[in-house]
Order: structure tokens, then C-alpha cells, then sequence
């Protein structure tokens, strides 16, 4: 199968997980994206990270992405293929979190609910999330 035959995964083709740990009152997690679909997907970037309050809307939270360069820029997914992404929030100093982090890439977003602690107990002043690049997990 040659490159241009997957297509970027839609949140119909992907199922996520989102696991966080706290670590120095920060949280550190790998969020997990199996492809559920019947066909070869793409994941391409890294994955955007918006935590969303008690009430579902998005958080005044800051996500930065980096620009280091990574060749190819996307992993690939033959159908129950699984690939994660180490992602981190440093602090939080607002509202709530609920619990949910909305999760975007090219292909779309999802609301992934999280599992173990809603947000970091730090509380700045760095207060942003990041991700790192999608890598398939080998079977």
C-alpha cells in the first residue's frame, strides 16, 4: 500500500484514550488512538488538546505546539492498529475541568473522557498542554 492510499482518519475511524498522571503537580499521559475503521487511516501532526469544564465548553487553556520537523509528519494504521502520543498540561489556575478533553487532529475531533486526575494542581505560571507526534504502537 503506497502512501497517498490512506486517508486522514475521521472520529468515525478512531477510537481515543486519554490517561493522565500526576507528576510534580503537573500532569504527564499518553493519549491512545486505535483505528476502529475497516480500512487504512492516517494520523497526520500532532494532536490538538482542549480540556472542557463540567459543562462541555472548551477551557482557557493554552495547547503550544512545537515545530521540530519529523519525516513522515503522520503514522498510519491498518485497521485495530493502535498509535499514542505522550501529552502533558503544566498547570491550570481557572475553572474546573470535567474531565473531558476535546482532541483534534486533521481529520477532526473528539471528546475523549480522561482517566485519572481532571487537571494538574499546579497552577502556573507556565499553564499550558502539548503533545507529541503520533507513533504507531507495533503489534
Amino acid at each position: 500500500m503506497t502512501d497517498i492510499d490512506a486517508a486522514e482518519a475521521s472520529p468515525e475511524d478512531v477510537s481515543f484514550t486519554l490517561t493522565w498522571s500526576p507528576e510534580d503537580g503537573a500532569l504527564r499521559g499518553v493519549l491512545e488512538a486505535r483505528n476502529v475503521s475497516e480500512h487504512r487511516v492516517r494520523l497526520s501532526g500532532k494532536p490538538g488538546l482542549t480540556p472542557l469544564d463540567a459543562d462541555g465548553q472548551p477551557l482557557d487553556a493554552v495547547a503550544i505546539v512545537t515545530l521540530e520537523m519529523r519525516m513522515p509528519g503522520y503514522a498510519e494504521l491498518d485497521p485495530g492498529e493502535s498509535a499514542r502520543s505522550n501529552v502533558g498540561w503544566a498547570g491550570w489556575d481557572g475553572p474546573a475541568a470535567g474531565g473531558i478533553v476535546r482532541v483534534q487532529w486533521r481529520g477532526g475531533q473528539a471528546d475523549v473522557p480522561v482517566s485519572g486526575p481532571h487537571q494538574p494542581s499546579a497552577t502556573g505560571p507556565a499553564t499550558n498542554l502539548w503533545s507529541s507526534w503520533f507513533d504507531r504502537i507495533a503489534p
